[in-house]
């Protein structure tokens, strides 16, 4: 199946093959509940209202198009976040040249 294809189901298989497919993650915030599950090679974000704002929102993705957030996990290595944008940076010690072989 493809992600295409899982977009054309109706919601309650969409909702039976989210059931059946292996947990990535699962985080949770101040408003709401996310699960990333992986099926085949595509992803799926389940996102529930923790006050009831909103019953589900299902999202896909595929691997390429995966959030930085989920990345690490899928992929199984660590994710460094800047607090600030590296093109925003000020600080001038900082060298982003490649620096030159020595012949």
């Amino acid at each position: 199946m493809t992600v295409d294809d899982f977009k054309k189901l109706e919601d309650r298989l969409k909702v039976q093959m989210i059931f059946d497919a292996k947990k990535i993650s699962e985080k949770i915030d101040h408003e709401s509940n996310y699960q990333l599950f992986q099926i085949g090679n595509f992803f799926v974000e389940a996102k529930t209202s923790l006050e009831g704002k909103f019953k589900r929102s299902i999202k896909t993705y595929t691997l390429r198009e995966l959030p930085v957030d989920y990345a690490g996990e899928v992929l199984g290595m660590p994710i460094v976040k800047f607090a600030n944008d590296i093109a925003g940076c000020t600080d001038s010690s900082i060298n982003f040249k490649k620096k030159e072989k020595s012949t």
